[in-house]
């Protein structure tokens, strides 16, 4: 048991490190916390295991996405771009995954398989980005979250499609897997938008007798834990519960409150989320099939970045708005990983294609950080609300430099 107490604090030492070294070399503090990741987990110093560190990370995701939802305003987020962007990021990497796979010998089921792990979008690692960048509320930020939202519900349903295949396709377990995502996702959002809030507003003020941001902020955090178990529970991805139960007390009058409590947890939580993705990452496995994970890698950046990108052209995007969003949707993350496990523990790939999986996964999240940073700098702020933020920042920074 105490070895995980000392895996803990190297984690959060090796955080702080990535947070100083990311900040000496102007990068997002992803890249920095990743990499150290890769120093204390098994390919280097072997310091921390994955495993003993899984679930934290875990909780890392849930809370950064309720974060994120509590930023968010739906009818902004979920529009007829997001859905437009979703498809096209779900059909050209899976179709661009199998050639690629099928290319290398690999069976029909396992070729599937690694078309739908290209499919999948990471929201926790663009909306990280996006938010210490300052881009979270921009255009081409709530257009990427959204369609990356949708994107995971879209890759729900190819993997209960080609997760199937080796003992053949039941429609009717499909249509429901569809169903049941669907009605969760408009019951969070509407349901949530309209009632959860007034609740959580209600039990402050009246259920407690006066207000007490502790038990008001213990309350938002259990509704946030008990939509990532639902989302889970149904095929969906924890995180996007989370995200989905920040969006439902986006209304509520605490929303600073919760924002500002949050805030803290993530300062941990979050940390060990990214270096978790340097751990999981052995370079040992990497040599004898590296061909593939180059070719892989490749296909999976362009499918998003070219797909995602010519839609958002097309839709009247600037060329290098088109080239954001496109590059916003291409980590895989977390999800890329959690799907090939499931692959793995099916026994419908094998274990060097799941390492595969995890490098393609660990290369596209860590540029992915790298190249938004690039194409955000010196761009001008595009929308009144990016302006009224950024003006609040630089308010509040005079005011604590005041005092």
């Amino acid at each position: 048991m105490a070895i995980i107490w000392f895996e803990l604090s190297i984690v959060l030492f090796a955080a702080l490190i990535g947070y100083l070294f990311s900040r000496s070399i102007k990068q997002p503090v992803s890249i920095g916390l990743i990499l150290l990741g890769i120093i204390i987990g098994p390919s280097v110093l072997s310091l921390v295991q994955y495993e003993d560190v899984s679930i934290l990370a875990q909780i890392g995701g849930i809370i950064l996405l309720f974060l994120v939802g509590l930023e968010s305003n739906f009818r902004e987020i979920y529009t007829k771009n997001a859905f437009k962007i979703a498809i096209v990021g779900v059909i050209v990497p899976i179709i661009g995954g199998y050639i690629v796979a099928v290319a290398f010998g690999l069976d029909t089921p396992s070729a599937l398989f690694v078309a739908a792990v290209l499919s999948a979008t990471s929201i926790g690692i663009t909306a990280a980005v996006l938010k210490e960048i300052g881009k979270i509320s921009s255009e081409t930020g709530k257009l990427i979250i959204g369609a990356a939202v949708i994107d995971d519900i879209l890759g729900l349903i190819v993997l209960s499609v080609v997760s199937g295949v080796p003992t053949g396709i039941e429609i009717s377990g499909v249509v429901w897997t569809t169903f049941k995502a669907v009605i969760f996702v408009v019951v969070a959002i509407f349901v949530g938008d309209k009632i959860l809030s007034r609740l959580v507003d209600f039990f402050d003020y009246h259920v407690i007798g006066v207000h007490s941001p502790k038990t008001t902020f213990m309350l938002a955090m259990g509704l946030a834990f008990a939509y990532s178990f639902i989302a889970e529970y149904i095929g969906l991805s924890a995180i996007v519960g989370a995200f989905l139960a920040g969006v439902s007390l986006a209304r509520s009058r605490n929303v600073r409150l919760f924002y500002a409590g949050t805030e803290y947890l993530e300062a941990i939580f979050t940390s060990i989320f990214f270096v978790s993705l340097g751990i999981i990452v052995s370079l040992s496995e990497a040599l004898a099939i590296w061909p593939f994970i180059l070719v892989l890698t490749i296909v999976a950046a362009l499918t998003k970045i070219v797909g995602c990108g010519f839609v958002a052209w097309k839709l009247k995007f600037s060329k290098k708005d088109a080239q954001i969003i496109g590059v916003g949707m291409m980590p895989r993350g977390e999800v890329a990983l959690i799907v090939g496990l499931y692959g793995l523990t099916l026994g419908i790939i094998s274990n060097s294609i799941y390492s595969a999986i995890v490098f393609m996964s660990f290369l596209t999240t860590l540029a992915t950080p790298f190249m938004l940073n690039r194409l955000y700098k010196g761009q001008k702020l595009s929308t009144k609300k990016e302006k009224t933020i950024e003006l609040e920042k630089v308010m509040k920074n005079k005011a604590i430099m005041k005092k």
